[in-house]
């Protein structure tokens, strides 16, 4: 297989690997917004309907999730809240670490936005 974009690439053997079980599952949730394209693309290949046969989701919210069909539900992150908090942590850690003193380790969560739109649905019952 030819293949451009790895993130793509591994959705496509992913899914394949995923849909070529004996009792497939009713949903994929991708690690990524090109992971979840290469699912549907595979799920169409095999005649599935996305989200009546299969539910796919994706993460990121890139510009990707919109331009297939069925446009795709994906998690979108606050990357400019993300990268804020980081800077934020990692200089007062060195101003820390300068002033002789060993920081506690820090976590912090932010807030994720699900954002539904066509590729996932209830499974159609038989």
């Amino acid at each position: 297989m030819s293949c451009a974009v790895d993130e793509y690439c591994s959705g496509i053997a992913a899914a394949t690997k995923l849909l070529d079980q004996p009792d497939p599952p009713s949903a994929i949730f991708a690690s990524n917004d090109d992971m979840a394209a290469a699912a549907v693309g595979v799920a169409h290949r095999r005649g599935l309907h996305v989200p009546h046969d299969l539910s796919v989701v994706g993460f990121d919210d890139t510009s990707l999730a919109t331009t297939i069909w069925p446009e795709l539900t994906t998690v979108r992150q606050p990357i400019a809240a993300m990268s804020r908090a980081a800077i934020e942590m990692l200089v007062a850690e060195v101003n820390a670490r300068r002033q002789g003193k060993m920081p506690e380790p820090r976590r912090l969560v932010l807030d994720f936005t699900l954002v539904e739109r066509e590729s996932d649905g209830h499974l159609a019952v038989s």
